[in-house]
């Protein structure tokens, strides 16, 4: 069962990640010449992961009457088409990360925003009953918003994120983020494992 927030995760690794400057050091100086508390603002607005997204979700052995029909429902609509779009721009945005290509980078992320926009709105109009069910997508609608909203806030501090190692400020604030950064993932990592062993289970209920 496919879990769209695996390859997406996959991509917002790497659009977070940004190394030292190579730009000439009057460009820097002019690129950050704004007050030092733009560096706190920036660290303010960071994206916090919900802690309750890596909670396990908890699949019984009952069967509801309509649930093989509605994990059916279910497993259509996140391999169909707008799925398959998102994870396509997904990769193309994690290429792009690698290439170092920010502009490129930039226009993705919004043409992942808008993809995922549309798929949440799919989402909310799927009648599922089973509570179940209900939550693994639920869940994968959670998931995908928090990683779409650190990619934007990449975005939007792409400046700040690339990092003068002369300036102790833009030092500081580079190791507050890559901290902040990788706790929000290893969240984000265990959540897509529980959804993964959630829908798991489910195809395993069902099957039998």
């Amino acid at each position: 069962m496919l879990i769209l927030s695996a390859s997406l995760l996959a991509a917002c690794g790497d659009s977070g990640n940004k190394g030292s400057s190579d730009k000439p050091a009057e460009q820097v100086a002019q690129s950050e010449s704004s007050p030092a508390n733009k560096y706190e603002k920036a660290l303010s607005e960071f994206p916090e992961a919900d802690p309750k997204l890596a909670e396990p979700i908890v699949i019984s052995d009952k069967k509801s009457p309509d649930g093989l029909a509605e994990l059916q429902k279910f497993n259509n609509f996140i391999t169909g088409e707008e799925a398959q779009k998102i994870g396509r721009i997904g990769q193309e945005l994690q290429q792009l990360a690698r290439q170092n290509k920010e502009a490129e980078t930039i226009e993705q992320i919004k043409k992942l925003t808008a993809a995922l926009e549309q798929f949440h709105q799919s989402a909310a109009a799927i009648d599922i009953k089973d509570p179940e069910i209900k939550a693994v997508l639920d869940r994968t609608v959670q998931v995908n918003s928090t990683i779409n909203e650190f990619m934007i806030y990449g975005s939007k501090y792409a400046t700040e994120l690339t990092i003068d190692s002369k300036d102790k400020e833009a030092v500081k604030f580079a190791k507050d983020f890559q901290d902040k950064s990788q706790k929000l993932q290893e969240t984000l990592r265990t959540a897509n494992q529980e959804l993964q062993k959630a829908a798991e289970a489910l195809s395993k209920k069902y099957a039998q």
